[in-house]
């Protein structure tokens, strides 16, 4: 070999030797001063760190908060949040390397973004559920309620994609039938950043709806001529945001996640008891006007331990019933599929299970740092009670929506459900169990052939019959269901090319539309 050469290879070799040997003495020292530091500080009893990914959401706050903070050091455990601005994928990305340790979202938004990474977490934890935090608004000489969505021509909608608001026009375009909102969005979609912009254009009627956020939803309805079409006050188990634990950290680590669920728990209480100490650490920390810091926890409802426990089915008053939380997850999915998100349910099998621990809730049932209550409500919104309505005072409520047009069919010539009939019937109570708020009513309707007058009797009797199976076997209290036969008054229009059979059959449908207060 050249002599050159080999004397170049030993001072190459010689080289990386000074330069990893100088790395190792440096990393030494960090470790060394690291040390030192720590030992000679308040952080000498630190155990360890643990991360957590999330984003401005006022319902994740108590998590960025130094009461979670403190109680966290406290047990020898230093906090790092991490804001990531709502990048779903890039969460989903660094909870699968491990790069952080927990990760905050919405059950959409994991089914959506966590395929991809394989479904990195666990949901240890059911944080909170909007509760007027966002809200669909609109001109109302423009869409007065959700069926005019369907209708006006020329619509424009703006939204925020990727984000709860995204989610909400996916639920109504699902419940609602709000075909519109599927496949193609050129024709009204407006996609901007943020629930500030949305709300700018509509002010300025660059749109003539926007799916907006706390505090916008209120400024928007302060503007003369702006209507609710719909808000997050009067769903149920439609936003909801849940607590991840990476897979990998929770099984190694199974007492700090424990602590960090407990601790999550303990601030809540603590929050709950001083809610004036609530309202000013997060006007300090996120600099947002008082106001508009009311206006954002009035949307937010967080969920105790106990509601915790019954979402997770593991008190008694949920036994022999389907969790709280997989019901969330599985109607979601059904979601994301319906719009055309997935060709299928995405969870591995299909089952919600696969990602859900109970175990961390479970095994703080006893623990006295808890409030513990016996008792907690099952949580079926099909049993909410509403009292009873003069002919006068239904006519006064206003139409929400009607929901999707299902074929809830009849036994030939009579008013009583066949097997089909009650398998649509119960798709249409799930929908109803996501809006608990709502008045129903019941409306029957028939082909054009026959006598009308016969005609009107038998819807009547078919809407009734509805009806009764709602009472009867979901349980939906009668005082919330008005009954309208209205035989061939109310005809759908009929399709290009659609033969007399095939319009005079879809003609005789039971629709079900939702009501409340103008």
């Amino acid at each position: 070999m050249n002599s050159n050469l080999v004397t170049k290879i030993a001072g190459i070799v010689i080289l990386v030797a000074v330069v990893t040997g100088s790395a190792v003495f440096f990393l030494k020292k960090k470790e060394r001063d690291m040390v030192v530091t720590y030992s000679t500080s308040d952080a000498g009893g630190l155990k360890g760190e643990v991360s957590v990914v999330l984003d401005s959401w006022i319902g994740y706050f108590p998590l960025r908060s130094t009461v979670f903070g403190n109680l966290m050091r406290e047990a020898g455990y230093r906090v790092k949040v991490i804001d990531d601005h709502a990048d779903y994928p890039r969460r989903m990305a660094m909870l699968k390397k491990g790069k952080v340790d927990f990760a905050v979202c919405t059950v959409d938004s994991y089914l959506l973004n966590g395929k991809a990474a394989g479904y990195p977490g666990i949901i240890i934890a059911v944080l909170d559920e909007s509760k007027g935090g966002d809200a669909a608004v609109a001109w109302k000489e423009r869409v007065s309620d959700l069926n005019g969505i369907n209708t006006k021509k020329d619509l424009k909608i703006a939204y925020t994609p990727a984000s709860p608001s995204e989610h909400l026009l996916k639920s109504l375009s699902v419940h609602f039938a709000i075909d519109r909102l599927k496949g193609d969005r050129s024709s009204w979609s407006v996609e901007v950043d943020g629930a500030e912009e949305a709300y700018r254009r509509l002010a300025d009627r660059e749109v003539d709806m926007a799916v907006l956020w706390e505090p916008y939803v209120t400024e928007a309805l302060e503007i003369p001529g702006i209507v609710k079409l719909i808000g997050s006050e009067d769903m149920e188990k439609l936003i909801v945001d849940i607590l991840l634990v990476n897979r990998n950290y929770a099984r190694n680590n199974p007492e700090v996640v424990k602590l960090v669920v407990r601790s999550w728990f303990e601030t809540l209480e603590m929050y709950g008891a001083a809610k004036d100490r609530l309202e000013n650490d997060i006007v300090q920390t996120v600099r947002t006007p008082r106001d508009g810091v009311r206006a954002m926890l009035g949307g937010v409802r967080w969920l105790s331990f106990p509601e915790n426990a019954r979402w997770f089915g593991l008190n008694t008053a949920s036994a022999h019933v389907s969790p709280e939380l997989i019901e969330s997850i599985t109607s979601t999915a059904g979601i994301l599929v319906d719009i055309g998100d997935f060709s299928r349910n995405p969870l591995p099998d299909g089952d919600p299970y696969t990602i859900v621990n109970s175990g961390f809730i479970a095994a703080l049932e006893s623990d006295p740092s808890l409030k513990q209550y016996a008792g907690e409500p099952s949580g079926n919104s099909l049993a909410k009670k509403f009292s009873k309505l003069s002919d006068g005072q239904w006519k006064r409520l206003r139409v929400v929506g009607s929901l999707r047009l299902r074929p809830v069919s009849f036994r030939s010539g009579t008013e009583a459900l066949d097997e089909n009939g009650k398998e649509q019937l119960r798709l249409i109570v799930d929908s109803i169990r996501h809006y608990p708020n709502y008045r129903i009513l019941i409306k029957g309707h028939t082909g054009l052939r026959g006598d009308q007058e016969e005609n009107r009797k038998l819807s009547s009797m078919r809407a009734e019959s509805v009806r009764n199976d709602m009472v009867h076997a979901y349980g939906i209290d009668p005082n919330r269901i008005l009954v309208r036969g209205m035989g061939a008054a109310e005809p759908l229009p009929r399709r290009d090319d659609e033969s007399d059979r095939s319009y005079n059959n879809r003609l005789k449908r039971v629709e079900v539309l939702f009501m409340t207060t103008m």
